[in-house]
């Protein structure tokens, strides 16, 4: 695990480990699994950018294409990214940091940084996810909807993916029950997709979170 010791919200400046950390998973090919090969080796974000390229083939699953991209990534890059994060009012929580959801140091292969807009809180722990077809049917909405306000009268944080369909339903019953809700998702908190869930993305960072391991500007996959 990273010696990462950063607290959950953005600083006045950031740790060099942590301008490192960014600085690597903006690194296209660098996932969860890889990043921890990296980390069990060098024992830090800063030891593996300054790592060769050759000592960096050495760890499994990073071939020439990878280890040069890493040796060629920019700080300034990482600065860019932290200072777009801290005028947006966006928190970072890097593994190994307070803030950091436990649940998911538990899995095999976290990831080494999250991006968050809203806050996370202890209580989200206690959590069930909601997710299901984007083209679902009206009762498929309507009982998404209701389970997930029951779940939230209960005191449970509903956890889905902001998708069209049953997603944007269990979010929907959870904020209208009053209740916290969290949006994990794949592109980067600049780019919220659908676009036409941006309204209701920023409902859910003022009574929940929006959550991704993405970059700022990361665009949906084809």
């Amino acid at each position: 695990m990273s010696d990462v010791a950063e607290g959950s919200r953005l600083p006045g400046s950031p740790s060099e480990e942590l301008l490192a950390t960014l600085q690597l998973t903006m690194v296209p090919g660098i996932g969860p699994r890889t990043w921890q090969l990296l980390l069990q080796t060098f024992n830090s974000a800063e030891r593996i950018l300054q790592a060769s390229i050759h000592g960096l083939q050495e760890v499994d699953g990073v071939g020439p294409k990878l280890a040069t991209a890493i040796r060629n990534s920019q700080r300034v890059a990482a600065e860019t990214e932290w200072r777009r994060c801290q005028a947006a009012g966006y928190q970072l929580y890097p593994r190994g940091a307070a803030g950091y959801p436990p649940a998911l140091e538990r899995i095999p292969d976290p990831p080494p940084l999250l991006y968050c807009q809203g806050g996370l809180r202890p209580e989200d722990e206690l959590s069930v996810a909601i997710v299901g077809s984007r083209r679902c049917t009206l009762y498929g909405r309507q009982t998404a909807e209701k389970l997930a306000a029951g779940l939230a009268r209960a005191g449970f944080t509903v956890v889905s993916g902001l998708a069209r369909g049953i997603d944007a339903a269990a979010h929907r019953g959870a904020l209208n029950a009053g209740g916290r809700t969290i949006a994990v998702f794949a592109t980067g908190l600049a780019d919220v997709y659908p676009p036409e869930h941006k309204e209701l993305a920023e409902e859910i960072s003022r009574q929940g979170a929006l959550l991704t391991e993405s970059p700022l500007d990361q665009a949906p996959l084809p």
